[in-house]
């Protein structure tokens, strides 16, 4: 990842996603079985900013730790936020971070019976982690993963920078060079 554009760093970075719903309906492996990449949720937002990154880079922490082949099953993950959803960028995160993983709030699907929940496995403002926290838990397991994003921890150690926009390219480019330094499971 030397002096690869935005837009290809975000492209070679990708989540596995198993969709068992799809796969119920006999979907063709093309949808049961795929990859999102971030610049996908870039596509998703309409635009690349350090909120953006830093979801896909938590689902993509959260997904690491809690499934051990890499792939995320979609829908069997609950979603809470440190912060609340009118919070500087708790609602566009949490848009990538539903995109990713099928867990949706009060908007998500309600299932087909009895099966395949998405809806209300969102949840907002948990007092017990931090404003940027994101507590990933698995409902078929319990395992749970706490997982932090400051990309201050990498954008402060950055020399000059260039004029705004260009300057957030600058920083998003150097925080996933150096995502583990902005990143902190738990």
């Amino acid at each position: 990842m030397g002096d690869e554009t935005l837009e290809t760093m975000a492209l070679q970075r990708k989540i596995r996603i198993h969709e068992p719903f799809a796969e119920f309906l006999h979907g063709q492996t093309a949808i049961n079985d795929f990859e999102i990449s971030l610049l996908d949720c870039y596509r998703l937002s309409g635009h690349a900013c350090h909120a953006i990154t830093g979801a896909f880079l938590v689902t993509e922490a959260a997904v690491q730790r809690l499934f051990p082949n890499g792939t995320c099953e979609r829908g069997d993950l609950t979603v809470e936020f440190g912060s609340n959803l009118e919070e500087a960028a708790t609602g566009p995160r949490s848009n990538v971070v539903s995109y990713l993983t099928g867990a949706w709030a009060e908007s998500g699907f309600p299932g087909l019976g009895g099966q395949f929940q998405r809806k209300n496995l969102v949840s907002y403002g948990h007092a017990d982690l931090p404003r940027n926290g994101v507590r990933f838990r698995r409902r078929s397991t319990g395992e749970s993963a706490v997982v932090q994003y400051d990309p201050g921890t990498v954008t402060s150690e950055l020399g000059p920078k260039p004029e705004f926009p260009e300057s957030w390219r600058f920083e998003i480019r150097a925080i996933l060079k150096n995502p583990t330094k902005a990143i902190r499971v738990s």
